[in-house]
């Protein structure tokens, strides 16, 4: 297509959201196109990376890239100038810099100038003063992002083919992704050594003369602390407590009221979000993943609502605070606000400083005005979450009356209450316009109090506690460990999450992340043969390293040597030296072979954990772990002859899909069935079928999901994802 006007500019940006949005802003002397992400990379197939000549990249356009890339060539015909508007991270440099590489030379002799511009917000304001002030493309930022997919590249393709060999085909690893795994597995190892220990709690439910109930905490005999640790040792302070139940409260013996302390408690209001900081906030609120909320949030930013979203600064911009300090004062008033806005500072290693925070681009389009606007649900509520964080960050703290109250017996018990309640809104006003009612559980009023005011002991509450193991990680928790680390930056998190439960390495069980058995066998073999690439002090200084080759004060070829050579050569000693047999073991059993009587030991297969001979390969004898389908001496049992051939029987087979009855005539007979395994459990809809194991499809090829349903199905339409009846993740 050619145009008249020589003045013509082309735009190139990432998406046609983008690219509408920003068509709205700039005028007729702007043609804008969208290259739907990147359209050069590495190849699917094979290293792409030329380990002799300096690690160079073979990058390749993507099959469908090529008509796109046609299009752009196509539209140099009637522009005199290409601006590359593309996303502000490294990820956003690659693309544009991939894409001057291509289309350059495509205009034959006319010379066309290539421009970068970048902003952080799609508004009028950010978007003509960043087109009036483009810049060169920045190498360093390129460089940064093409030392991480060379890197990547080089501990994917070089170690994956390694657990192939020694674990199972399919598996993965990444510099990255192992190191979360490892996470995860260490904190199921933590759980699984846990040791739970009793201990017990006693409140006092007390009443004032003028007949208000409160409860208090017995925390102390005879000025001693009270370590509850057994049902006796509760039992016999109830009973000494329950002495002077009823008891006059003109007696010595009623409960007296020795002190009544009041304080002023404030609670400050937290940063404006960044990347980490919203996706935990929207997994913990809305059980969203990192990458739903990644996504959503991508949408918002090209519509022009947010902020770039991929940020690790807690800056805001002058114009903002004065906006926001202005609506405030409109909205809520004068009195939340602090005498200068509040400033905060991150603390994340390697933190871009220079950026913005995410925030509304127009604090006055609030969550309601983009419902009127035709916002999806998603978007209405992580805007919410931004608008509101964002205003909050900049008002006064909420203010509490704080009061403590002890209590003594006259048989030497002491008890203590307190409670508290909002006395100042402050910044919480923001959320009682959206309709929140912020730390109820913070809100405990008690009755007015005066020191010497007799008690009446209504009754005594013991209360038996065990300690919990840590809570396994969320979506919310992996990214907050995986930031305190140092390890990946703001565009990472999502991914990172998305491969480990996409290459089978974790599953979830409600929010929780949970490590499938070959996790436990790739991490320790990972620890024991490759430890720098799960060690966590060495992955977050490679991050620093990929930073400093960002900032220019570093090479990326020479920080890839750095790391290649040493891990190729231990690569080359580790393929000679480990035996899979070995590796595949997760420990002993307390079953003997039936066949040889040595020790059956449990190995880890294609299809998850069985029992094996300790004397293999000399003795051969195997079982499912379970025992299903198998009698005592591991021989298969038949499940009724086969209603197809007649001539075989009907045995349990484990497939990639889960268990199935299969006829022994195979391969004359390729007669399968379902099999239904139950958990013990009643279905708790209809409570009339069994709950079994169901398997689904998942995303990616040849990934399936565990799901439970009924076996009167479809008579009941019972299904869950997670296990009921199960004691749960925490």
């Amino acid at each position: 297509m050619i145009y008249s006007l020589e003045s013509m500019k082309l735009v190139i940006v990432e998406s046609p959201t983008k690219a509408k949005t920003l068509a709205s802003i700039l005028g007729s002397a702007y043609r804008i196109k969208a290259s739907n992400g990147h359209v050069r990379d590495l190849p699917k197939s094979g290293l792409g990376v030329d380990v002799e000549h300096n690690f160079e990249p073979e990058y390749v356009v993507s099959p469908k890239s090529k008509k796109i890339i046609a299009e752009l060539k196509e539209e140099l015909g009637g522009v005199d100038g290409v601006v590359l508007a593309t996303d502000l991270d490294r990820e956003g440099e690659a693309i544009a810099w991939h894409l001057r590489d291509i289309l350059q030379g495509s205009k034959g002799g006319k010379k066309v100038k290539y421009e970068r511009t970048v902003f952080h917000e799609i508004t009028p304001q950010a978007v003509n003063e960043a087109f009036a002030h483009p810049t060169a493309l920045n190498e360093n930022l390129f460089d940064a992002q093409q030392a991480r997919r060379v890197l990547d590249r080089l501990v994917g393709y070089k170690l994956s083919p390694l657990l192939w060999k020694k674990v199972r085909y399919g598996l993965s690893a990444g510099r990255v992704q192992s190191v979360a795994v490892r996470l995860v597995v260490e904190r199921e190892r933590e759980r699984q050594a846990f040791a739970p220990q009793e201990h017990w709690s006693i409140d006092a439910l007390v009443e004032t003369k003028e007949g208000e109930k409160f409860t208090a905490a017995v925390v102390e005999k005879e000025g001693k602390k009270l370590d509850v640790k057994t049902q006796a040792a509760a039992t016999a302070i109830k009973d000494g407590l329950q002495g002077i139940r009823g008891v006059p409260r003109t007696l010595q013996a009623a409960l007296n009221v020795d002190e009544v302390k009041k304080s002023e408690r404030q609670k400050n209001p937290y940063p404006p979000y960044k990347t980490s900081t919203l996706q935990q906030a929207a997994a913990n609120v809305y059980g969203f993943s990192a990458k739903k909320t990644m996504d959503v949030a991508q949408k918002l930013f090209e519509e022009g609502h947010i902020t770039y979203h991929r940020t690790d600064s807690f800056n805001l911009s002058g114009k903002f605070l004065d906006d926001a300090r202005a609506f405030v004062g409109k909205t809520i008033g004068t009195d939340f606000l602090p005498e200068k806005p509040n400033f905060y500072k991150s603390t994340s290693k390697g933190a871009q400083e220079a950026h913005e925070a995410i925030r509304p681009t127009n604090v006055n389009f609030g969550p309601d005005v983009l419902a009127k606007k035709g916002g999806t649900k998603d978007e209405e509520k992580i805007y919410s979450l931004v608008w509101k964080r964002a205003l909050e960050s900049q008002m006064l703290p909420a203010v509490y009356d704080q009061t403590q109250v002890k209590i003594s017996t006259a048989n030497g018990y002491g008890l203590r209450a307190s409670g508290s309640v909002v006395k100042f809104d402050g910044w919480f006003a923001v959320g009682k316009l959206l309709g929140f009612q912020e730390d109820e559980d913070e809100i405990n009023a008690l009755p007015v109090l005066q020191e010497g005011e007799a008690l009446n002991l209504l009754e005594v509450l013991p209360q038996q506690h065990f300690t919990q193991p840590s809570a396994r990680y969320t979506d919310a928790t992996l990214i907050k460990a995986l930031e305190e680390l140092g390890i990946g930056r703001p565009s990472t998190y999502a991914p990172t999450i998305s491969t480990i439960t996409a290459r089978g390495y974790v599953e979830k069980d409600g929010r929780y992340f949970v490590p499938k058995d070959v996790s436990f066998v790739v991490t320790g073999l990972l620890e024991q043969h490759f430890a720098n690439i799960v060690d966590y002090k060495f992955t977050a200084e490679m991050e620093e390293a990929l930073d400093e080759i960002a900032e220019g004060a570093r090479k990326w070829v020479p920080v890839i040597k750095d790391f290649y050579e040493p891990f190729e050569e231990n690569l080359a000693k580790k393929e000679a030296e480990l035996k899979k047999a070995d590796v595949t073991t997760l420990g002993q059993s307390d079953e003997n072979c039936p066949e040889c009587g040595k020790t059956l030991n449990i190995k880890l297969g294609k299809y998850g954990k069985f029992l094996s001979c300790s004397g293999f390969p000399a003795c051969e004898f195997a079982k499912p772990i379970d025992g299903d389908g198998v009698d005592e001496n591991g021989k298969p049992v038949s499940f009724g002859p086969c209603d197809v051939c007649a001539a075989g029987e009907l045995i349990l087979k484990q497939g990639r899909f889960g268990k199935f009855l299969a006829c022994t005539n195979y391969p004359k007979c390729k007669n399968t069935k379902p099999y239904a395994e139950k958990i013990g459990v009643k279905c708790p809809k209809c409570t009339e079928g069994d709950v079994v194991v169901k398997t689904a499809k998942g995303r990616g090829r040849g990934k399936v999901r565990t799901f439970y349903g009924c076996s009167r199905y479809p008579d009941c339409d019972y299904a869950s994802w997670k296990k009921p009846g199960s004691a749960g993740p925490a």
